[in-house]
């Protein structure tokens, strides 16, 4: 865990971000994106994320990036594979399986927000708590 070196975490509420919020407290950490109850209806329902690409610019002007020559991956095709499962699906997943699109702007708010926080004695307390908050994740307590 990060957390034990004074990281801050910035990520959606899935994983091992639900136990780091659990005992660092949401507060001392920048969780964005959709909740669980709103996966869940976006899984059932007609989630769209190509709809998101023709109303979002900049969405989509990320997105494209990844096949109009702005990266370079040796012709290996990976940016077209990562695009491909964002817009078309990949293997047997719908397109954008992980809701990425759905929340990027959260993402994007969410990352200048700790930029502008960095540096801050609010931000450091945060590091403190995180660090203090990592003894949970101690080989010492789970083994």
């Amino acid at each position: 865990k990060f957390m034990m070196n004074g990281a801050v975490t910035c990520g959606t509420m899935d994983g091992a971000n639900i136990e780091i919020v659990e005992q660092a407290g949401r507060e001392n950490n920048y969780i964005f994106g959709a909740d669980v109850e709103e996966i869940k209806a976006l899984s059932r329902g007609k989630y769209d994320p190509n709809a998101i690409l023709k109303s979002d610019d900049a969405a989509r002007n990320a997105v494209n990036t990844l096949t109009d020559g702005t990266f370079d991956d040796g012709g290996r095709g990976y940016f077209k594979e990562l695009y491909d499962s964002l817009t078309v699906g990949a293997s047997w997943h719908k397109p954008d399986h992980y809701f990425i699109l759905r929340d990027l702007p959260d993402y994007v708010e969410t990352l200048l927000r700790i930029n502008k926080e960095a540096g801050t004695n609010e931000f450091t307390q945060k590091q403190f708590i995180n660090a203090a908050s990592s003894a949970y994740f101690s080989s010492d307590r789970s083994i």
